[in-house]
């Protein structure tokens, strides 16, 4: 690379001579001993010139290739100290459980048994996903089940994948020992997608046994577990954007209302854990869906509910569609 190209660069000594000797011709004897006195410096000046363009390429060769080494070695530290996106690291974000990997086979496909399900849910023909929403009070891990209800569990899935959760929805009607209800998005714009004329889904069939006398089974489990998640609703294909989680083991939901059916539920100690810290004070008098609807997770709301919980977001963690 350093290699001056044929024909480049100063003229060489050969070619001074040769200019010379083409000269001499015509050339007075009296001024034929200036001109050698003067082609003698000339070639001299040129040496020295050449020696020192030559050492200059050395040293400067020999600068690059160190300086060059020490970028290398320079790089490699930073290379070696930086921290990959590990599994180790992600475990410092408090969470307890980052894939399905993480959940038992139990916990993936659930089965009837003497403390949860009350029956053998559907089994799963479509692949689950595992979702985690951050919320006020901790992770609540949620397996969605399609096969259980498939309009129900495409709708939440919808919009986890568009953020909708991101806006700040209020827990706004938690009831102890019952349920908790939220959905309601904090940026109002939001609401329309998923509320209004034709925006309601059509229900899903019910999995789980309805009517009085299958509120619980002969082992005492109840219809509807603790964790469970469904759409609150007011009649026949009335599911929009409001949820339901059960706070505990629940023997009326489920036994009939067309929106009570099922399409996933909260997995893992964590998420139970969640579930009971949320705050239930407020009841049936905390923040109306009107006015959240209007209003959003507003300034106002915050200050004249302090204690209300909010999912602060909601992600696809992992599927297995992956794997």
């Amino acid at each position: 690379m350093n290699r001056r190209r044929k024909g480049s660069g100063p003229l060489s000594q050969e070619h001074y001579h040769l200019t010379d000797a083409a000269s001499h011709k015509n050339s007075k004897p009296s001024n034929r001993r200036y001109s050698v006195s003067v082609l003698f410096a000339i070639i001299l000046s040129i040496s020295v010139l050449s020696a020192l363009y030559t050492g200059m390429k050395r040293n400067h060769g020999h600068a690059l290739r160190s300086n060059t080494v020490q970028e290398s070695e320079a790089i490699m530290s930073v290379s070696s100290n930086r921290k990959p996106e590990t599994a180790e690291r992600k475990k410092n974000d408090g969470r307890t459980i980052h894939s399905l990997k993480d959940l038992s086979p139990s916990d993936m496909h659930p089965r009837a048994s003497s403390t949860r399900y009350i029956v053998n849910p559907p089994a799963n023909k479509i692949p689950i996903t595992l979702v985690t929403c951050e919320t006020s009070k901790g992770f609540l891990h949620i397996i969605v089940h399609p096969s259980w209800a498939p309009l129900g569990a495409s709708r939440f899935l919808r919009m986890v994948s568009t953020r909708y959760f991101s806006s700040k929805i209020a827990m706004m009607r938690c009831l102890k020992g019952f349920l908790c209800q939220f959905g309601i998005a904090g940026d109002p714009s939001l609401n329309a997608e998923y509320v209004g004329a034709g925006k309601n889904l059509k229900d899903d069939p019910n999995w789980l046994p309805e009517g009085p006398t299958h509120r619980t089974n002969e082992l005492g489990v109840k219809r509807f577990s603790k964790g469970f998640l469904a759409y609150a609703g007011s009649g026949k294909n009335s599911r929009s954007n409001q949820l339901i989680v059960a706070l505990q083991n629940n023997e009326g939901l489920g036994g009939g209302s067309p929106w009570e059916v099922p399409w996933g539920e909260v997995v893992g100690d964590e998420s139970f854990a969640t579930l009971d810290k949320i705050y239930t004070g407020y009841g049936e008098k905390g923040p109306s869906q009107g006015r959240l609807s209007r209003e959003g997770s507003s300034k106002a709301i915050f200050e004249e509910f302090p204690n209300l919980d909010y999912i602060l977001s909601c992600e696809v963690i992992d599927s297995e569609q992956k794997h």
